[in-house]
């Protein structure tokens, strides 16, 4: 279905953008071939690789990237000349001095690949690079004055991987340590390809540091590459998995229950679907309570089990600003920053790293989120 839409939209920028230009048919015959060939990229990697993200050197997955997102932008582009276009020629029926746009369809096609390209490489960078600090503060009535101040660092959708290797890890791990959090969480996609691939990148999150532990929910990606497989090294990196869980932790004198469930991927392998009266069984009911679900779209569930605040990701923040709202109504119109379901609060973040098939973030930004939780009456 993927290949059908990609050469359905590369064949509009043929049909709107190459064949009108004046140039010899064999060169309009390349180009639209060149067109064809970006648009099924993830196609032909699972042919020749047998899967969409093969394992490629990050300079290679950069140039690819570079080349598929700017056809992407460059649909994108096409789509919103022609609307100029037809709006003009609308105007012009009912007032017929309004002017045409004086570009011939030469100057139309270098144009919007100049912008195209240029938007594309700097997608690229802003994907790939290491995510910056975004600190904010959230306020839960039923947390206790002592724990007031509460520092919690939200590390989502690493999706590790040659994209995101262990340099990057590194770079992460050693951002996440220096701000010194009580606690550290991995709302899911923890990485892509099979534990055994991942060893050495993954090597870093040993070192996390937080003195009330290091926990993680699973996400879709997980199970795509082996679950079992993955709990067992999330562990041998000191990273613990709730997997419809919880833990209560003890701190300053008391207690703050945090949970986590599986993902909706879960039943399509043949494992426990996201159970959160299961994860909370047996939880204090007085005490505040955190719940790790990397799909946003459990917070109603969570509102139902009495959860304070829920961290989610999942939806990478949709990566490309202007269409990013198409992602936010596939997820129940959750896409990044912090929402409310009843009394719980929801913080959903862009994510720290994404699928490396289609590294593009055009301004909006991975992150490394620190959340300091305040006591008292939630605005």
């Amino acid at each position: 279905m993927l290949h059908i839409l990609a050469t359905s939209l590369s064949l509009y920028v043929i049909v709107r953008l190459i064949l009108p230009l004046r140039l010899p048919l064999w060169l309009k015959l390349v180009l639209s071939l060149l067109v064809v060939l970006v648009a099924l990229k993830l196609y032909f990697f699972r042919m020749a690789f047998g899967t969409m993200m093969p394992e490629l050197p990050r300079w290679l997955t950069a140039a690819t990237g570079v080349l598929h997102g700017s056809l992407i932008l460059l649909i994108i582009l096409c789509a919103l000349r022609d609307a100029l276009l037809l709006a003009l020629w609308m105007a012009r029926k009912a007032l017929p001095h309004v002017p045409t746009l004086p570009f011939s369809n030469g100057e139309w096609a270098s144009a919007l690949l100049a912008l195209s390209l240029l938007l594309s490489a700097v997608a690229v960078w802003q994907a790939l690079r290491v995510p910056d600090i975004h600190k904010l503060s959230l306020t839960l009535p039923r947390l206790p004055q002592t724990l007031n101040g509460l520092r919690i660092v939200q590390l989502s959708d690493p999706h590790i991987s040659s994209g995101f290797p262990r340099d990057w890890v590194q770079a992460v791990v050693d951002k996440t340590n220096a701000l010194k959090p009580d606690l550290i969480v991995i709302t899911g996609d923890l990485a892509d390809g099979p534990p055994a691939w991942r060893s050495g990148d993954l090597a870093p999150l040993a070192d996390l540091r937080a003195p009330l532990g290091v926990f993680s929910c699973t996400g879709n990606h997980e199970y795509y590459w082996g679950y079992q497989g993955w709990m067992t090294k999330s562990r041998e990196q000191g990273i613990r998995p709730l997997e419809n869980a919880h833990v209560v932790l003890e701190t300053r004198g008391q207690k703050l229950v945090l949970a986590g469930v599986t993902d909706q991927a879960a039943p399509a392998f043949g494992l426990p679907g996201p159970d959160m009266r299961r994860a909370l069984e047996g939880a204090p009911r007085n005490a505040a309570r955190i719940m790790l679900a990397h799909r946003p779209r459990l917070v109603e569930q969570s509102a139902q089990e009495n959860v304070d605040l829920q961290l989610s990701g999942h939806t990478h923040g949709g990566q490309l600003f202007g269409v990013n709202q198409i992602v936010g109504w596939f997820n129940d119109g959750f896409l990044a920053g912090t929402y409310h379901a009843g009394r719980t609060l929801l913080y959903v973040s862009p994510g720290s790293g994404l699928w490396t098939g289609f590294p593009l973030r055009l301004f909006v930004p991975s992150e490394i989120t620190e959340i300091t939780l305040r006591s008292g009456k939630n605005g």
